[in-house]
């Protein structure tokens, strides 16, 4: 005879283990799941990467934001999987989290970051780029990756996160895959493009970016102009000659003579010596800085009278810079050179008087004048230095910097030990 009752408290049984089996496979308690193992560390790289094929995007997002979360090489290696993935938020974050891998702090993390969107969690900039320090090298593998995504994703988004992420990472190698973005007529790729072209581009990148020091869009006209100034592309300056004379906004012809005054050919000698006396003092400290570089030395006398008198802040830097120049190196109270380094105490002008010693340091006398300042410089100035050493040092700047490593102040010491390791990557 059949027995009802048996029969029901199997059935309910079966019934029991089949919503437990069901509840198990809903995606957010796969989700539970991938949060609870990435609280376990790195070894549970295996298990969070066993949900980057999974059928539910959202759980798959999960696993990626998990690993970025864990960290580690082999985090970074599974990201790589999630490059490849269908959805453009996911392969977006990937790439960003494998920069994450080589600059901590790209991808944001904690409770706030893990309820905005992927744009919320990852750092960005309108200007300018974050990027790794020099000391860094990118693996081949992962700048393949990216690489891949900027050329085949079908997203605008996720290819504009990997153009982000190859000037990001330095990716030199990837500088041919930029080019093509800078006739996109995407504004915002032309701008990725112009800024990782920037940052670890030559004088040939810049080369491909001269058409744009026309572009009507001031952003990167402007990126252009500055980017062909940075590598002294000479090809460029019939291009930054007529915007200087013709431009349509006064900050493009200003930016176009800053990139004239960096090129610094002799041709451009007459605007420089004209422009010394120009109202506006950031002009008069372009002229003075091109005048400098080409070497001008029968123009000393007279930069020299100007410079004693300036009431300009950003025309005497300069003018400071461009006595340097023409060989005043004496660090004497008053001098030009003294006058650049103590305005690396400046909120306003310390950025420009450092990128003026980067450049005078490549002469060896005037880094030997720096480094007899370690001793008694203060915070400010100590931080420049080891900028300073870092970009322009050879052998003889280890000792200092050595002893920046070691200053009782912890923002210096940890610039000093950064500039250190810039510097051994660089030498043999």
């Amino acid at each position: 005879m059949f027995n009802w009752n048996s029969f029901a408290k199997h059935f309910l049984v079966v019934s029991l283990l089949c919503m437990e089996l069901g509840a198990q496979d809903r995606p957010k308690d796969k989700i539970k799941n991938i949060e609870a193992l990435a609280k376990q560390g790195q070894t549970s790289v295996i298990g969070i990467s066993a949900y980057q094929r999974d059928p539910d995007v959202s759980v798959r997002l999960a696993a990626t934001e998990a690993l970025i979360q864990v960290g580690g090489v082999s985090a970074a290696d599974a990201l790589r999987t999630s490059c490849e993935d269908g959805s453009a938020e996911i392969q977006r974050l990937a790439v960003a989290g494998i920069v994450n891998f080589y600059k901590p702090g790209y991808v944001k993390q904690g409770t706030k970051a893990k309820i905005g969107a992927v744009s919320s969690k990852i750092m960005h900039s309108n200007d300018e780029q974050p990027v790794i320090d020099p000391f860094v090298t990118a693996r081949p593998e992962d700048i393949a990756t990216i690489r891949k995504v900027l050329l085949n994703s079908a997203n605008r988004e996720a290819k504009l996160q990997a153009s982000n992420a190859l000037g990001t990472l330095r990716a030199s190698a990837a500088l041919p895959d930029l080019y093509p973005l800078l006739r996109s007529k995407d504004d915002a790729m032309m701008l990725a493009a112009l800024r990782a072209i920037e940052i670890c581009g030559s004088k040939l990148a810049a080369n491909e970016t001269v058409f744009l020091v026309r572009d009507f869009n001031e952003k990167i006209q402007n990126k252009a102009i500055a980017l062909n100034g940075v590598y002294r592309n000479e090809a460029a300056l019939p291009d930054l000659t007529e915007v200087f004379m013709r431009g349509r906004t006064p900050k493009g012809r200003t930016a176009a003579f800053a990139a004239i005054a960096m090129i610094a050919l002799p041709q451009s000698k007459g605007a420089f010596e004209l422009n010394l006396d120009n109202g506006d003092g950031t002009m008069r400290g372009l002229a003075a800085e091109g005048l400098g570089r080409i070497g001008a030395k029968d123009l000393e006398p007279r930069v020299k009278v100007i410079y004693k008198d300036e009431g300009s802040a950003r025309a005497r830097l300069g003018e400071a810079f461009a006595l340097v120049k023409f060989g005043n190196l004496d660090m004497s109270e008053f001098t030009p050179l003294t006058y650049l380094f103590n305005s690396l105490n400046s909120a306003i002008w310390g950025e420009y008087s450092g990128s003026y010693l980067k450049e005078l340091s490549r002469d060896g006398m005037v880094r030997k004048e720096l480094r007899g300042k370690v001793a008694t410089a203060t915070k400010s100035e100590k931080i420049g230095l080891a900028r300073i050493f870092a970009a322009e040092g050879t052998s003889e700047d280890r000792e200092a910097l050595d002893a920046l490593a070691h200053d009782r102040d912890a923002d210096v010491s940890q610039e000093g030990i950064k500039a250190a390791r810039t510097l051994s990557a660089k030498l043999p």
